[in-house]
């Protein structure tokens, strides 16, 4: 089976862990193999998939993914084929995802991860033994700002706050994106300002303006010529409580986009443009990508253009 969305560039890279201690495997390993019945290989494993050797919990389950926690509170996510993949997740063919979706919400089911990175659930056990995509963004240089609005302005999907994204596209914004800008632009040039008021603000698993920053990110972070903003903006938000601020899962994606690393979609939709590709599929796809954390996050890639790399 081919894989609809994997970039051949991102694929087979060692997963970013270190050593697993090896008395731990030699212990744990063998007998967690043994009282599996049912192997699972994934399509594709992201290279920072978190690895912490221990007992896992299910935070939640959806038709498209299902979302773990470690004991450092860390997200794993579990990714129905054709559905995405996060810095944070795995891909599982459809039957696969479907037949441990069925027997995790059958009950009460023993969870952990073991110190090589092997997800145990129940007689399951999903090996890491496939396909690695490393989602960290390339430089990039994005040059066509009309060609990327012409297309932005055919898409009528709703944002989560802010109407249809086609309505968003003229350079004059709501008045809390021209306050976000200004804030984003604040913190960069390191100087005071407060961005709390925007994380978690919205509706949704990532609520809106938490997907609308990770956008606005996977634009500047590739532009070498924010090195330094972007340095400054990191050192801003980490003393920032995100995990009081917003949901487990946009805390999960905001922090890998301070990393420079995001989904595979993002990561592709931003290619596309790049090569003046705006036919490629990921775009509509990133476009179909939840109730709204889809238009969100192009509203967020579109921002960082007008406003950072390509302003007027």
């Amino acid at each position: 089976m081919s894989l609809l969305y994997a970039d051949d560039e991102c694929l087979n890279k060692p997963i970013n862990q270190a050593r697993p201690n090896m008395r731990a495997v030699e212990l744990f390993q063998p007998r967690a193999i043994a009282q599996a019945t049912h192997i699972i290989k994934p399509l594709l494993v992201s290279a920072d998939i978190p690895i912490e050797a221990g007992e896992l919990s299910l935070f939640s389950t959806h038709p498209q993914t299902i979302n773990l926690i470690t004991p450092n509170q860390k997200l794993i996510t579990i990714h129905r084929y054709n559905s995405g993949l996060s810095p944070m997740g795995m891909v599982l063919k459809s039957s696969d995802f479907d037949d441990l979706l069925t027997f995790l919400l059958d009950g009460e089911i023993p969870l952990y991860q073991l110190p090589t990175g092997e997800l145990k659930i129940g007689l399951y056990l999903i090996s890491l033994a496939t396909h690695v995509c490393q989602l960290t963004l390339k430089s990039h240089s994005l040059i066509n700002k009309s060609d990327i609005a012409s297309l932005l302005k055919q898409i009528n999907q709703p944002t989560g706050l802010f109407g249809e994204l086609s309505n968003n596209l003229s350079g004059e914004y709501p008045p809390q994106l021209e306050m976000l800008c200004c804030t984003m632009t604040n913190l960069m040039n390191g100087n005071a300002d407060d961005i709390t008021p925007f994380i978690g603000l919205g509706p949704g698993l990532t609520p809106s303006f938490d997907d609308i920053i990770v956008g606005m990110l996977a634009v500047i972070s590739g532009d070498h010529r924010f090195t330094t903003q972007m340095r400054q903006l990191k050192l801003a938000f980490e003393p920032l409580p995100l995990d009081f601020l917003t949901t487990k899962v946009s805390v999960s994606f905001l922090t890998y986009a301070l990393q420079g690393k995001f989904s595979l979609l993002v990561l592709q939709v931003i290619k596309s443009f790049e090569k003046h590709n705006y036919h490629h599929s990921s775009i509509k796809n990133l476009v179909n990508y939840g109730h709204t954390s889809g238009s969100d996050l192009l509203l967020g890639i579109w921002l960082g253009i007008d406003r950072f790399v390509l302003r007027d």
